[in-house]
């Protein structure tokens, strides 16, 4: 039967995926004199390695290897090959594929750490060295790169194993510190030794009753490994989301409803930040002052449109909005006073 349809459904979709920020791992092997061009492959598991030409004599495959036997363990490993030096490898890469975020390298050289460590800072990577050298670390100051010092089985790549193991997992949810690493031994440092390390901003495996386990959590600036991983993960999240309120939207209009929608992606960045444990809760009367929601420490403050100069409005930028977290961190140390009385 015939009819005239009178009710027009017509559903647009404004859920254009955007792609966040890949905190993949990255092992190079650099300098390397058989190679002619940069080689990359994506490994999801040690077979893929072994079906790309790689044997298990190789330093990539061993460190594969290492990232591979941790639980939880990476989705997959970006593995490059090149014959060129670390800087220029990287520099190359970045222009190929840039899906990677915390680099590792095959040589224990000082100076390639320093050079892998200065790159990543440079380029908000992040980089994760490996020496017996405790001078590695002298005159390092960066917040971008972090060394296990380790002087047993280095071979063995720990801290392929540390980043297997912690760069899986949601940023905020877990420290670097207090980490039991499959197939790795302690280090054999004496107390002194490792008391330098800690102080000159390292960390090593050691063992204490009966457990392994990595004995800090620091950069070599002295910031924690998870605050940096974090504030990568909040400023990816607010330029991801932000541009998809751009892009599937008409017009955001540089009025005071504009600017609330601007508002409304912060403060939902944040408030994700704080479930992810990023971002303290707000549980005494002195932190409910310094909370917007009342749920976790974070305030955002923003313009009207009447304090919006002139100037800007006609070049249609949104300037002055601000936002400030408070760290939820992690206990690192403990310190308990007992009496024993009769």
């Amino acid at each position: 039967m015939a009819f005239i349809n009178d009710i027009i459904i017509d559903i647009t979709r404004g859920t254009q995926g955007l792609t966040q920020k890949s905190f993949r791992p990255l092992i190079l092997k650099a300098g390397d004199s058989s190679a002619t061009a940069l080689e990359k492959n994506i490994v999801s598991d040690i077979t893929d390695l072994t079906s790309a030409g790689f044997t298990s004599s190789d330093d990539v495959y061993k460190m594969a290897s290492a990232m591979f036997a941790q639980s939880p363990k990476p989705e997959d490993i970006m593995v490059v090959v090149s014959p060129d030096t670390i800087s220029e490898a990287l520099d190359e890469l970045r222009g190929l594929d840039d899906n990677f975020y915390a680099v590792c390298i095959t040589s224990r050289a000082k100076a390639d750490l320093n050079a892998a460590g200065t790159w990543a800072n440079a380029n908000k990577k992040f980089f994760f060295g490996c020496s017996s050298d405790i001078t590695s670390l002298d005159s390092r100051n960066v917040d971008r790169e972090a060394y296990l010092i380790h002087n047993n089985a280095p071979g063995d790549f720990p801290e392929c194993a540390w980043v297997g193991q912690n760069i899986p997992k949601q940023p905020g949810s877990t420290t670097f510190k207090w980490k039991r690493l499959n197939g790795q031994n302690a280090s054999s440092f004496t107390k002194t030794e490792l008391t330098t390390i800690r102080t000159s901003k390292g960390q090593a495996l050691q063992e204490m009753a009966g457990a392994t386990y990595v004995n800090e959590g620091t950069t070599t600036s002295g910031e924690f490994i998870d605050v940096i991983v974090g504030q990568d993960w909040v400023e990816d999240q607010l330029q991801t989301d932000l541009l998809s309120l751009f892009l599937n939207n008409e017009k955001i209009a540089l009025d005071d409803s504009g600017i609330a929608q601007v508002e409304g992606v912060v403060r939902n960045v944040l408030k994700r930040a704080g479930d992810a444990g990023i971002v303290a809760r707000a549980s005494s009367e002195d932190d409910l002052k310094l909370s917007d929601d009342k749920v976790y420490m974070s305030q955002v403050i923003v313009p009207r449109r009447s304090d919006i100069s002139v100037n800007d409005r006609a070049n249609r930028e949104l300037k002055g909005i601000k936002f400030v977290y408070y760290l939820a961190g992690a206990i690192h140390k403990v310190n308990v006073n007992g009496l024993i009385t009769v």
